[in-house]
């Protein structure tokens, strides 16, 4: 059977998305990664305030099509704050570019916020709990509320990437027990939560969604793959 190959753009200062995605593929040994860049330096700057640089996404995405890759996917969280609009709209110029499907880790998660009936979430930043806010703004918009918000107190983009997963574990644990979510996001594909998420999901009974595994997630969809090997890294996996 011929290999299949999905397209990942992910922030220049993103440490996690790939390390992400690497653990997940063992499982599926015949899917290859591909992998572009956008400028995103640690404290945010790189793109315009507001907006996507659209320039960059679209070359990036033209990149990755010459890889010849089933899908893209713009692996960042940051349409939630801009509003999913945005979204749609980078969905559209990356899939012309690559001359494939696209999606977004935003609009995944909205997605699947709705397959699990998940309408009162929880959202853990990796800065101060205020950055959650914009965020939680564009998933009130889709229709899902935001109870309750954490920080974890980053510096800025790079450094959340060196958080450990089990401060991730224990900040969910206190939004679990704080506001009764229907679901938690780990909401920065540059925070490691993939090891704490299925083991979390046992422990507390409710969806928590990786933000890197969510648009990994939507990307595999996207292009068309079977997810039933990934089941135990998640229900983000298991949820069509």
């Amino acid at each position: 059977m011929a290999r299949i190959a999905i397209g990942s753009i992910v922030p220049s200062s993103n440490r996690v998305v790939e390390r992400t995605i690497a653990a997940i593929l063992r499982h599926l040994p015949g899917v290859d990664s591909c992998i572009a860049r956008i400028p995103y330096a640690p404290d945010g700057s790189g793109q315009p305030a507001g907006t996507y640089d659209a320039t960059s996404y679209a070359e990036a995405a033209r990149l990755l099509g010459h890889a010849g890759v089933a899908a893209v996917a713009w692996n960042g969280t940051r349409g939630a704050a801009l509003g999913l609009a945005q979204d749609r709209a980078l969905v559209a110029l990356m899939a012309e570019a690559a001359g494939c499907p696209a999606t977004t880790t935003a609009l995944h998660a909205v997605h699947m916020l709705g397959r699990l009936w998940a309408r009162r979430i929880a959202i853990l930043a990796p800065g101060a709990a205020t950055e959650a806010d914009a965020h939680a703004a564009g998933f009130a918009a889709a229709g899902f509320a935001t109870v309750a918000t954490r920080g974890l107190g980053c510096p800025d983009n790079l450094a959340a990437a060196a958080v450990a997963p089990s401060a991730i574990a224990a900040a969910v644990r206190a939004l679990a027990i704080e506001a009764a979510p229907d679901a938690i996001l780990v909401w920065s594909t540059n925070l490691p939560g993939l090891d704490a998420m299925a083991p979390l999901e046992a422990e507390l009974g409710i969806p928590v969604l990786d933000s890197a595994a969510t648009g990994l997630a939507g990307l595999l969809a996207a292009a068309g793959i079977a997810t039933a090997p990934l089941a135990p890294l998640g229900r983000v996996f298991v949820t069509p």
